[in-house]
């Protein structure tokens, strides 16, 4: 109410209200900081790193990166709740923290739907079904089902623990082709993938950016990814969808926003600015390079895509028989 009076009060006198001024200022030579969850180093902070490069260059402003790691992204999603909704603390956000943290751990002290503002996709980086064919000589999708209705439980699949991207597309093959396979949680990429190698676990869905090299130098066979479109990494291997697994269509995202109440004009022109920077082909060239692509999705259907997804991963979670921790 106070707010209101103040901008009624303005309006009044002729004089701009504070939110319109400093819109109207915005971005008046200040630095904007994009908040990443996650170390430097990972996907997250990839893709983060080129939108930065990408609004700097389309805002003509200084855009840092600034990594807050912890708690599976949650630290820096609450430290971008809290900044100041001026336009210059931005959040870089995964579907894990976008979506599952909040399904999968208790109190957890942001909501995702309520606390930002939605400037928009940025890329999805699809993972891929591999398996080591010498341990688990399959060539195909169909092939690997029809081997875990045969085996009758006896397939194993490595994550990165539960509620995990891997954990939830294997989840999900395993509804959709009616098969149960046993999940064998590691702490990250790395380690599941040493596992597949080993010949420790029977199949993995790893990020496109960790095993692209592996599939090149034969050393494991992807399958198919996960995303609704082939991959420009991997052109010849098919999405779940052309092996036969009809309705596999969650995909793994990151998206910009702002924190809630950040006023209108400052989102629009971020808005504007990040449609321009991700549409460029040198954006798209960087992301293919790391596995990932553009992900734009129109600012007037962002809400809906992100309430859709929330309710997506949480059935799958619900399937999954997992609860907050």
């Amino acid at each position: 109410m106070i707010a209101t009076r103040r901008g009624l009060l303005a309006a009044g006198l002729g004089l701009p209200a504070i939110g319109t001024a400093r819109a109207h200022e915005w971005p008046a030579g200040r630095t904007i900081r994009v908040i990443v969850g996650y170390p430097a180093g990972g996907p997250t902070d990839l893709v983060a790193r080129l939108a930065a490069a990408g609004l700097r260059d389309a805002i003509g402003a200084p855009v840092i990166v600034e990594n807050r790691g912890g708690a599976n992204g949650s630290i820096g999603a609450v430290a971008a709740t809290r900044a100041e909704p001026d336009g210059t603390t931005l959040w870089l956000g995964p579907v894990q923290t976008q979506v599952l943290n909040p399904l999968l751990m208790r109190n957890i002290s942001y909501d995702p739907l309520h606390d930002f503002v939605g400037i928009g996709t940025v890329a999805a980086l699809p993972n891929a079904l591999v398996v080591n064919p010498r341990t688990l000589d399959v060539t195909s999708v169909q092939e690997l089902i029809a081997a875990g209705k045969r085996e009758r439980g006896g397939l194993t699949y490595g994550t990165y623990g539960a509620g995990s991207s891997p954990h939830m597309f294997a989840v999900l093959l395993q509804k959709i082709a009616g098969f149960e396979a046993l999940q064998v949680p590691y702490q990250g990429s790395a380690p599941a993938s040493t596992a597949l190698l080993a010949g420790d676990i029977s199949f993995l869905f790893d990020n496109i950016t960790s095993t692209v090299a592996q599939v090149q130098g034969d050393r494991v066979r992807a399958l198919a990814v996960t995303s609704r479109r082939r991959s420009v990494a991997l052109p010849n291997v098919p999405t779940m969808e052309e092996a036969g697994v009809p309705g596999f269509n969650l995909n793994f995202w990151f998206a910009l926003y702002a924190p809630a109440r950040t006023p209108a004009p400052i989102v629009a022109r971020l808005r504007e600015a990040l449609g321009r920077a991700i549409s460029t082909p040198e954006f798209a060239q960087q992301l293919a390079a790391r596995g990932a692509e553009p992900f734009i999705t129109p600012a007037e259907e962002l809400q809906g895509f992100f309430e859709s997804e929330a309710r997506d991963w949480g059935a799958l979670v619900r399937d999954a028989g997992l609860r907050a921790e």
